[in-house]
């Protein structure tokens, strides 16, 4: 079973922003929790905390999404990897002073072979993970918001499985230049049971996020950039750009540094009477397989 958890565990560390082997990759379960949740998320070079358009921010940074106002329901669909698929669906309500969001997300990694210690081949099963997080933000000051999500993530392999509880906090601050802000968030602090009699580490992430957005005549262009600090691979810097023109095309591009996996991400949205359609493309190497998401979202 142990080998079973490595393998898993390595493909979603590696879909999810992993660099060069690491001397502590493949010791952490729960990596779905690090995988982008959709494709603004994967167009921003995994991140794009800051972007009004990714309806969920807030996954990555518990704080950033109070300074918003919409209602809005979300659902997203990433494939990859032979069988490999990220489903999630996301509530988002923001008031610019408060905000309350509901996720769910699913990692599944299709059929996997099972054998036996000489190599027989026994069958085969289906690795999972389910995560359901919680949300709430709120302003605390003119310029500095605060937020916290409760998450509760399911793991199953074959016969195995392990349930964790954690919690993400993030705190948001504006800066004196003009549609600017820093963002710094603490993620997947918690427990979990054992998993077949060994323990599971969670994959704690301390990440800082910058942002400025500049405004010329119907155009808004976002620049972003940030680095994360993962427990089983080293410091991963990003840049991203979102320009938004006549408030309905969204053009998305971002960069992954200090990575072998992928650097180059891209995508675009397109808003219609409340809809948004949004495509994210993440190229990767190695023949891990090329990711592609697709997004729909509605704000009523």
């Amino acid at each position: 079973m142990k080998r079973h958890f490595i393998l898993i565990t390595m493909i979603a560390l590696s879909l999810a922003l992993s660099a060069e082997i690491h001397s502590e990759a493949g010791k952490y379960g729960f990596k779905f929790l690090n995988i982008p949740l959709n494709p603004v998320s994967s167009a921003l070079a995994g991140r794009g905390v800051h972007s009004e358009a990714n309806i969920g921010s807030w996954i990555l940074q518990p704080s950033a999404a109070a300074m918003y106002s919409h209602q809005a329901v979300a659902i997203s669909h990433s494939s990859w990897l032979g069988d490999t698929a990220y489903t999630s669906v996301v509530y988002s309500n923001a008031s610019r002073n408060s905000h309350i969001g509901l996720a769910l997300r699913n990692l599944s990694y299709g059929e996997i072979d099972k054998r036996d210690e000489t190599g027989l081949y026994l069958g085969t099963y289906s690795p999972t993970d389910i995560g359901v997080s919680g949300n709430y933000a709120r302003r605390l000051s003119p310029s500095i918001y605060v937020g916290a999500n409760l998450n509760v993530a399911y793991q199953k392999l074959d016969t195995a499985s392990a349930l964790a509880l954690t919690a993400d906090l993030g705190i948001t601050t504006l800066t004196l230049l003009k549609d600017s802000r820093v963002s710094f968030s603490a993620r997947n602090l918690g427990f979990s049971n054992k998993m077949d009699e060994e323990n599971v580490k969670l994959p704690h992430s301390f990440d800082l996020d910058v942002y400025k957005g500049f405004q010329f005549n119907e155009q808004h262009l976002g620049l972003e950039s940030g680095v994360v600090f993962p427990p089983d691979a080293d410091p991963q810097a990003y840049i991203a750009s979102e320009l938004t023109l006549l408030e309905r095309l969204h053009l998305r591009a971002g960069y992954k540094f200090n990575t072998d996996v992928s650097g180059i991400t891209a995508g675009l949205g397109f808003a219609i009477s409340g809809f948004n359609l949004d495509y994210g493309f993440t190229p990767h190497d190695d023949g891990l397989g090329d990711a592609h998401s697709f997004g729909l979202s509605y704000s009523f």
